[in-house]
């Protein structure tokens, strides 16, 4: 009946909707430092059949017995892509890049732990590194007032020169997932484990399959963005024509209406 056809078509206006807003804001963060692309995938609903039973073979060839109409489609799941970003010169002491696997941890407002890719980081008044929320970065350095030469290594060693000598203060490590596509997005490119994840794996840049940090770098936004132009007119388009054929079933159940009068 029209009117199922109707609920059939309000399920395509919200999935095509959901679709938009995800593409908009990529668009949105196509220049926002270590941002991860969100994709949306998608699955039909349930479907309704009928009572017929298995019809007459003709020419050898049985027909179905029953007959499938879908009810419709919803948004699957809304899940992060995360390839590699390129990275950009920066200059910053304490800007940080990841190439290849891995996130820097930040210690959240509510002592929780959020990973990151964004590795623009400061010092603040204790000589911690702060992530440019106030995130503090997870690791045991603390570089003194007066410090110089700071260097933060490959294999996320930091070193200073302190009162005329070289001297290590601390490490950066980093985490990784079995599945990345679990992390949920809290804002401010940060994301947090869930049950979906797996347990985080941390250790040095460089072990157990993490990449390798290079200092003066930060990693670009993932966004291609004539991918995302492309995905743009796709939901458009998805949602006109929804909403077309929801005007046309609204001309059916009006003629239909006018038929019974």
């Amino acid at each position: 009946m029209a009117i199922s056809a109707v609920f059939t078509s309000v399920s395509g206006l919200d999935a095509a909707s959901s679709f938009l807003d995800v593409v908009s804001n990529n668009v949105a963060n196509a220049n926002t430092t270590g941002f991860k692309t969100a994709r949306v995938t998608f699955q039909d609903l349930l479907y309704t059949f009928d009572s017929g039973g298995v019809g007459a073979p003709a020419q050898g060839v049985t027909p179905p017995g029953v007959n499938q109409i879908g009810t419709g489609v919803a948004v699957d799941a809304i899940t992060g892509l995360f390839t590699q970003g390129p990275l950009n010169m920066s200059g910053g002491p304490f800007d940080v890049a990841i190439q290849g696997e891995g996130f820097f941890s930040v210690t959240l407002a509510d002592g929780t732990l959020g990973y990151t890719r964004a590795g623009n980081f400061a010092l603040d008044s204790t000589g911690r590194l702060v992530s440019s929320d106030g995130f503090r970065l997870v690791t045991d350095a603390v570089i003194p007032t007066g410090a110089a030469n700071v260097s933060i290594g490959a294999n996320g060693a930091i070193t200073a020169t302190v009162n005329g000598a070289a001297v290590q203060l601390g490490v950066v490590n980093l985490t990784r997932f079995r599945n990345p596509s679990g992390l949920l997005r809290v804002g401010n490119t940060t994301f947090v484990a869930t049950a979906a994840t797996g347990d985080p794996i941390t250790a040095a840049p460089g072990v157990g399959g993490n990449g390798t940090l290079q200092q003066g770098f930060l990693e670009g936004s993932n966004v291609e963005v004539v991918t995302e132009l492309t995905n743009l007119i796709i939901a458009q388009q998805s949602f006109a024509f929804n909403a077309r054929a929801i005007t046309v079933e609204n001309q059916v159940l009006q003629a239909t209406t006018d038929l019974i009068r």
